[in-house]
């Protein structure tokens, strides 16, 4: 027999977890504490436990035997990875959103750098980090190609290297993030598409050249 279970509060926990994870609250290599967990988000462990159990099917946790769970942490070598499959979807959905993206998406497109520029100016990582996100995600919104974007949404691409927080200085960023801003708002697809891969690029090689391990190689 076929049934339908109420999920909705598991789906809840499981969105405040994955929004806590990208704030950095829970921070990479970081136990799950389950107990704690449920009573500072005032639920019971059962929709805690399957929350757990998607974020790990999407590489956010990882659930140790007879040590528990723990935000993921990601080597270099991983993000590496990651940084590839960016370069390669990434500038297809910026030439979608110089082609296909709305004036009000644009205009949020606005919002979302003069609050950067913001938050690079009061030095505040932790919400740049979070501002980065939002402004790759929405780019992806914006090029109208729904596979892409949900590929890249359930794929966590973005938000793994953000988790990892900006590897270049926010400045260099913030005017990289201008440019792509214009050439979207131009309409001008080849342009977009260029900036964005030179973006993704210049982070992966400056993290390709760190001298410090990111996470256990």
């Amino acid at each position: 027999m076929y049934k339908v279970e109420y999920d909705d509060l598991s789906q809840r926990v499981y969105k405040v977890l994955k929004q806590m994870i990208l704030d950095g609250d829970l921070k990479s290599g970081e136990r799950l504490a389950q107990d704690e967990l449920a009573q500072r988000l005032g639920v019971s462990r059962t929709p805690l436990l399957s929350a757990f159990s998607k974020l790990e099917r999407e590489m956010l946790v990882q659930t140790i035997p007879r040590r528990g769970s723990y935000v993921r942490s990601f080597t270099r070598s991983e993000l590496l990875d990651v940084y590839d499959i960016r370069l390669r979807l990434e500038p297809l959905g910026a030439r979608g959103a110089a082609a296909n993206g709305t004036a009000e998406q644009i205009e949020r497109l606005d919002a979302l750098t003069a609050e950067y520029r913001q938050l690079v100016a009061d030095h505040d990582s932790e919400r740049v980090k979070h501002q980065d996100f939002e402004f790759h995600t929405l780019i992806m919104q914006m090029s109208g190609n729904t596979f892409l974007s949900s590929f890249v949404a359930s794929s966590n691409i973005i938000l793994i290297a953000n988790v990892q927080g900006l590897i270049k200085s926010a400045e260099e960023s913030l005017a990289e993030h201008l440019e792509l801003v214009d050439a979207i708002r131009a309409h001008d697809g080849e342009s977009a598409e260029e900036l964005m891969y030179q973006h993704l690029l210049s982070s992966r090689t400056a993290l390709a050249q760190e001298t410090t391990s990111v996470g256990s190689e």
